[in-house]
C-alpha cells in the first residue's frame, strides 16, 4: 500500500476524534456569537476521506519533495477538521474574528480573494469573500475529559451565508466536474451568481446600517440581544479608538436579560450608563462594565443580576452563600465609596478618584482594590477562590466600612 493510502486509511480511524473536536469547537463558537449579538450558522465537519485522498494526491505532486511519512501529510493538511461561520449580515466579518482570536490559539489568518493565481476563465468579479482561521481550542476552556481535542488542528471559514452557497456550488461543479470540465457558459453562469451574490451581501451591509440607525433612536426599544450588541458596537467605535477599549463583548445576552428586568431597554435608558463607564483594559470584558455600572450600590441590582446569572451558572451550596454574605457586606461599603467620589451622581468609585482625593491610606486604597478585585472575580467567574477566603474577606469588607462610615459620617 503506498503511503497516501496508508495515510487515508489511518485517518479513518482518526475521523470520530476530528467530529468531536469539530462539534465542540463550533459549540463554543454559536455559543460567543450569539452571547456577543452575531447572527450565525455554525457547522462542522471533518474532511471527507474521498476528498483528502483526491487532495492530498494533488498536494503531493506539486511539492518539491515528496511526502515520506504520515507525519508530514498530517502536518500540511490544516483542514481535517472544518468549521463554517455563516454570517446573516457580512458586515460581521471583523467583531467574528476578533471572538475567534479571543477563544481559540490562532495560528495564521488568510483572506480572500487572493490573487496569487490567475482565475482559469475570464471572470469579471472577484469570486470568493472569505476570512479563514487556522487554529486550536485553547486548553483552559476544556474539561479535563476534553483537554485532548486541544491538539486537533482546525480551521475555521468565516463568509457571509450567500457567499458560503455561492462557494459550495462553485466549488463542486469548477474542481469536481462529474461529467467533464464545464462550458464557457456555465462558467459565465457561475461567475454572473458570483456578482449576484457580492451584490446582495452590499444590500444586507446596507440593511444592517439602516437597521443601527433605527435603534440610535432614542425612543428605540432593543427587541433583542442582537438589536442590543449594534448599539454597542456602534457606540464604541464612534467614541473610543480601538486601542483604547478591548471589543470583547461579553454575554450580551445577559446583559439584555437584565436591562430588560429593571426596565432599562432604551437607548434613552442605557446611554447615561454608557457615558458614565470609564472602559478599562482588565479581565472583564465590555458587557461586565457595563453590568457593574448598572448595579453599583444597589443590593437589589445585585440580587436580580445574581438570580438572572444563576440560570446558566451552577455554584456549589457553600460557595453560593459565601458569596452571598461577602456581597451583603460589600455593597454597603461599595455604596459609601460612590458617594465619596460622586455625592451628586449615581456611578462606581474609580480608585484613580479616591487617589486623587487624598482622604485615605496606602493601606486602606490598596485594601479596597484588594476587595474589588474579589467581588469582579465573584460576580463574573473570573476566578473562583476558596470559601473561607472568602468569608474572611465579607469580614474584612464589613470592618473597612465600620472605619470609613465613621470618618465620614455618611449616615
Amino acid at each position: 500500500m503506498d503511503l497516501v493510502s496508508q495515510f487515508i486509511e489511518n485517518y479513518k480511524k482518526k475521523m470520530p476524534f476530528y467530529e468531536a473536536a469539530g462539534r465542540l469547537a463550533a459549540a463554543q463558537l454559536e455559543a460567543v456569537l450569539q452571547s456577543a449579538g452575531i447572527r450565525a450558522m455554525v457547522t462542522s465537519r471533518a474532511k471527507n476521506p474521498d476528498r483528502l485522498k483526491t487532495k492530498v494526491i494533488r498536494r503531493n505532486t506539486k511539492r518539491q519533495t515528496p511526502y515520506k511519512n504520515m507525519k508530514e501529510i498530517y502536518d500540511d493538511i490544516a483542514d481535517l477538521c472544518g468549521i463554517r461561520v455563516s454570517l446573516y449580515f457580512p458586515g460581521d466579518r471583523n467583531k467574528t474574528g476578533d471572538l475567534i482570536s479571543d477563544q481559540f490559539a490562532i495560528e495564521s489568518i488568510r483572506h480572500f480573494p487572493e490573487q496569487s493565481s490567475p482565475p482559469t476563465y475570464n471572470r469579471r468579479f472577484s469570486g470568493y469573500w472569505a476570512t479563514h482561521y487556522r487554529a486550536t481550542l485553547k486548553e483552559d476552556t476544556l474539561t479535563q475529559a476534553q483537554k485532548r481535542y486541544s491538539s486537533a488542528r482546525l480551521e475555521i471559514q468565516v463568509a457571509s451565508l450567500l457567499m458560503h452557497a455561492w462557494s459550495e456550488v462553485e466549488h463542486d461543479l469548477i474542481y469536481k466536474p462529474l461529467q467533464g470540465g464545464l462550458s464557457e457558459e456555465e462558467l459565465a453562469i457561475i461567475d454572473e451568481l458570483n456578482g449576484l451574490v457580492l451584490s446582495g451581501e452590499i444590500a444586507l451591509e446596507r440593511l444592517q446600517i439602516a437597521g443601527d440607525k433605527r435603534i440610535l433612536n432614542k425612543k428605540s426599544s432593543f427587541d433583542s440581544q442582537y438589536d442590543l450588541a449594534s448599539y454597542l458596537y456602534n457606540y464604541l467605535s464612534i467614541n473610543f479608538r480601538k486601542e483604547d477599549v478591548e471589543l470583547r463583548m461579553g454575554d450580551i445576552e445577559l446583559l439584555y436579560r437584565l436591562i430588560s428586568h429593571l426596565e432599562m431597554n432604551s437607548v434613552k435608558a442605557i446611554e447615561p450608563v454608557m457615558k458614565s463607564v470609564k472602559f478599562e483594559k482588565d479581565k472583564r470584558n465590555i458587557s461586565q462594565q457595563i453590568i457593574d455600572q448598572i448595579i453599583t450600590g444597589n443590593a437589589k441590582y445585585y440580587q436580580t443580576y445574581q438570580e438572572l446569572r444563576s440560570i446558566n451558572h451552577t455554584i456549589d451550596e457553600a460557595g453560593h452563600q459565601a458569596t452571598h454574605q461577602f456581597l451583603e457586606s460589600w455593597v454597603p461599603l461599595e455604596n459609601l465609596l460612590n458617594q465619596i467620589t460622586s455625592p451628586r451622581q449615581k456611578g462606581a468609585f474609580h480608585i484613580n478618584s479616591l487617589k486623587r482625593m487624598n482622604l485615605l491610606s496606602q493601606d486602606c486604597i490598596g485594601a479596597i482594590i484588594s476587595l474589588r478585585k474579589l467581588r469582579n472575580m465573584l460576580i463574573h467567574d473570573i476566578e473562583i477562590p476558596e470559601t473561607d477566603i472568602v468569608l474572611k474577606r465579607a469580614r474584612e469588607a464589613q470592618e473597612l466600612y465600620r472605619k470609613l462610615d465613621a470618618q465620614f459620617g455618611t449616615k
